[in-house]
């Protein structure tokens, strides 16, 4: 739960740096990338490393290494830079409601009736958070 909290702190700390800097994405993802990269290669050490080369493993390599790290990171500075950032930040609450979705569109798996009363939750608070207020 520590750790939780802590990216939680992390990630709100580094939108609102974000929201103040005007450097492009262009220019920062190259250094936060490399970054990580130092970081997990530290921990290659520690950790035997093995991969099967199949299509099951390379198409969700892809998705995640193109998709949600890169165009979602673009996508996430292009929102801070161009938006409000409490609701740039609401929409984080979104990522279990699009997972689940995805899951069942891809995968065949139904939510079960307490996740789809969470879902209604989530969706509902987003509702209230990012509403209009007279004078908006």
């Amino acid at each position: 739960m520590a750790y939780a909290l802590l990216a939680l702190v992390c990630v709100t700390a580094g939108a609102i740096l974000q929201k103040r800097t005007r450097q492009s994405p262009q220019a920062v993802l190259p250094l936060q990338y490399a970054a990580s990269l130092a970081l997990c290669a530290a921990f290659l050490p520690l950790q035997p490393l093995h991969a099967t080369w199949s299509p099951g493993f390379i198409g969700p390599l892809l998705w995640l290494a193109l998709v949600i790290s890169v165009g979602a990171q673009l996508l996430l500075y292009r929102l801070i830079q161009a938006g409000n950032l409490v609701n740039v930040t609401s929409l984080f609450y979104l990522v279990p409601v699009v997972t689940a979705l995805m899951d069942y569109a891809l995968l065949g798996n139904a939510l079960s009736a307490l996740g789809s009363v969470g879902m209604a939750a989530v969706l509902g608070g987003l509702a209230l958070a990012l509403r209009r207020t007279p004078g908006d």
